[in-house]
């Protein structure tokens, strides 16, 4: 079975990826974004879940400790306009560890 990227967040987030040509995509509002993230967090078509840096910061502390025990599907988060975050920097670093190279860098 081959794993699907999935992307989810805001509309500049899901653009991007939509021009990149990637289908697997949801833009969302952040009141429902926990509930969405949670729900393709089930689905096993994906492996990669990308989503906004920011919006995954403000989930519950209950869905944060789901995703630091998880090893599939990766979820990589993505730095909006704003910047990044520490938090983001740190989830960064334990996917690097767990595939041995850092899919965040830039070339």
């Amino acid at each position: 079975m081959k794993a699907k990227i999935f992307v989810i967040g805001d509309g500049p987030l899901v653009m991007g990826f939509k021009l990149a040509g990637v289908d697997n995509t949801m833009q969302v509002n952040e009141k429902d974004f926990q509930s969405e993230l949670e729900k393709s967090l089930s689905n096993n078509d994906y492996g990669i879940i990308i989503t906004n840096e920011r919006m995954l910061s403000g989930v519950d502390w209950r869905l944060k400790k789901k995703l630091d025990s998880i090893a599939y599907p990766v979820v990589i988060p993505m730095p909006d306009q704003s910047g990044k975050s520490v938090e983001g920097d740190q989830i960064r670093d334990l996917i690097k560890r767990a595939l041995g190279f850092d899919l965040g860098a830039k070339k």
